[in-house]
């Protein structure tokens, strides 16, 4: 307990920890200055608005779509049966007159309707009698109301047309069309009318649907967000020192096409990147209250347990292909390195830091045992997830992560955690110990051609350092290979600093850093003046951040794009904590 406390109070006494708890002179500037007086009335649009808010309230058709969308957990399971019992019918009759085919997969469906249409009662009655169901609505912090007894909606017409179209495109498109469709109908509908729908699906689905669904999904949840903005008048925007440097590295992302080699492999590339970080906007100006932060980080979390759930299927089934260069074997013999749903087990690694530092989090602050239970689950379940990836960059970023949550919220950890050190080379097996003490070995293979592309990147940025090249794997090919040492060829850097400089210069990555420290400063703000809960995420987020900042030291972490799309989804949830840590503190 003495060391706790040498450690936790040569923290809080420290410059580095009073630094980041106080006010910085971009912050002061930009609340008293001309360029926060100027987003703050770019934001406004009050003299459009109440015009446009008022034909909208009068439009028949919004009014009637947003009564549809609002009911939608009341409607009849009934009225659901009817539109599966004609999609499958219609499905299964034209492929039998057609072809001449008897479609099982559609005739299933239509059973599944019937089945649906003897129930006369509404998801949210089913829910009310469920206490299961009620429990996981606690762990999401649904509002109770929202499940209340209602009267049971029906809607019988609409759903005999939908049954028809979806059985129609089920035909034409088979089932991979029918389930697009019939998700994209109802989903679509749902993110215009709540953009908190998509928020919570994108944050779900990022690390497990192909990249192309995920931008289709935040796409769609931007132009909810925009229309809602412009013609609602109940949507603000609200912006703050953090969101300019944002805004000037989108345009310094938007610059890289202008200095790019290769202007067509640029160009989706800066798309991609810029409609994320459009996201990160409408994130945080969504997230507003406690209850959708906390609901976030609790779809954030489960999402998590899915995807390892997933990568320990891997290992314990082999069901899964491995690349000779994720691996020495010469060094470490035969290892499997599982990746789950992100394709790479460094990848998986990176992304498992937030999911173990946010469950483990989430035990200070639930108070039902259930739900404890629950999060403790996702953090064994993720943190063995986590060893079974070898990747050594993630698991010294999980311990640092620790070591952070420990100083900023928990300094009881400290003390277990030296324990801990103390008895792992006791405990853990022969593999893992020897895989994590070969870090910065030369000798290992995979270091050596780390440090090999790590020259070959700084050769190149000796000429390219003010403005980079511009981003884009096949741009980046082209130019690298002219620098790489030792015939060390690859798709990136492996480093996520050196990365950002190549493809933006030094001006990237100074912005990044400013990113980074407006991110820290707001959650150490929260940490020192918020309640529990606010003060536990906001620790968690910390603790995770630096972990994974840590493991871009070995790793270019930006690389796959669901991921770059989850960690501005991370920034923006982090710079929303901190706009309702502050409204707390001022009222």
């Amino acid at each position: 307990m003495s060391v706790s406390r040498f450690f936790g109070n040569g923290w809080r006494n420290s410059c580095i920890h009073n630094w980041l708890v106080s006010k910085s002179v971009f912050e002061k500037g930009f609340e008293v200055g001309m360029t926060g007086r100027f987003f703050m009335s770019f934001s406004s649009f009050l003299w459009f608005k109440k015009t446009t808010a008022t034909a909208v309230e009068k439009s028949r058709i919004i009014s009637t779509i947003a009564a549809f969308c609002n009911s939608i957990i009341h409607i009849s399971l009934r009225s659901f049966g009817v539109m599966f019992v004609w999609a499958g019918g219609v499905a299964v009759l034209f492929s039998f007159a057609v072809n001449g085919e008897f479609s099982l997969i559609f005739a299933a469906i239509l059973v599944f309707g019937v089945t649906l249409m003897l129930l006369n009662r509404s998801f949210a009655q089913l829910c009310n009698g469920s206490l299961l169901l009620k429990k996981a609505a606690g762990f999401f912090f649904i509002d109770p109301q929202m499940l209340e007894d209602k009267e049971v909606k029906r809607y019988t017409d609409v759903f005999v047309v939908l049954g028809i179209v979806f059985g129609a495109i089920g035909f034409f498109g088979g089932i991979i069309g029918f389930v697009v469709a019939l998700g994209g109908v109802f989903g679509g509908l749902l993110v215009l009318h709540r953009v908190e729908v998509g928020i919570f699906t994108a944050s779900f689905f990022a690390p497990i649907l192909p990249t192309m669904l995920i931008i289709g999904l935040a796409g769609l949840t931007i132009v909810s967000f925009g229309l809602k903005w412009i013609f609602s008048g109940k949507t603000t925007v609200k912006f703050s020192y953090i969101d300019l440097f944002v805004v000037i590295f989108a345009a310094v992302v938007a610059f890289g096409l202008v200095v790019t080699y290769n202007f067509s492999s640029s160009l989706p590339v800066a798309a991609v990147y810029l409609l994320f970080i459009t996201f990160y906007f409408v994130v945080k100006n969504t997230i507003n209250t406690r209850e959708k932060l906390l609901a976030a980080v609790a779809t954030i979390a489960t999402s998590g347990l899915l995807v390892a759930l997933f990568g320990i299927y891997q290992r314990i089934t082999g069901n899964f292909g491995m690349t000779a260069s994720w691996i020495d074997s010469g060094m470490f013999g035969t290892v499997d390195r599982i990746y789950s749903t992100l394709e790479n087990p460094n990848v998986l690694g990176g992304y498992l830091i937030f999911i173990v530092i946010i469950s483990f989090a989430m035990l200070y602050y639930y108070k039902d045992t259930f739900h404890k239970l629950v999060a403790l689950g996702i953090f064994g379940i993720a943190g063995l997830c986590i060893i079974f990836t070898h990747s050594r960059g993630a698991w010294l970023g999980l311990l640092v992560a620790v070591a952070v949550f420990a100083l900023v919220r928990e300094r009881r950890l400290i003390w277990l955690g030296i324990i801990g050190l103390i008895f792992a080379p006791f405990v853990l097996p022969p593999e893992i110990l020897e895989r994590f003490l070969s870090i910065g070995d030369m000798a290992d293979t995979s270091t050596s051609y780390r440090v090999s592309i790590w020259m070959g990147s700084v050769d190149l940025l000796r000429v390219f350092w003010p403005s980079g090249i511009g981003q884009g794997v096949e741009n980046f090919n082209f130019i690298y290979n002219l620098f790489a040492l030792s015939a060390a060829f690859t798709q990136h850097t492996h480093m996520l600093y050196l990365q950002i400089m190549v493809y933006w210069g030094i001006v990237g990555i100074g912005l990044f850093i400013l990113i980074m420290t407006g991110f820290f400063k707001g959650l150490m703000q929260a940490v020192a003046n918020a309640d529990n809960s606010i003060k536990t995420i906001a620790a968690a987020l910390i603790a995770a951040m630096v972990g994974y900042m840590v493991k871009g030291f070995t790793d270019n972490v930006w690389y796959n794009f669901r991921i770059f799309a989850f960690f501005w989804i991370i920034i923006a949830l982090g710079a929303a904590l901190a706009s309702i840590a502050k409204e707390k503190r001022s009222v």
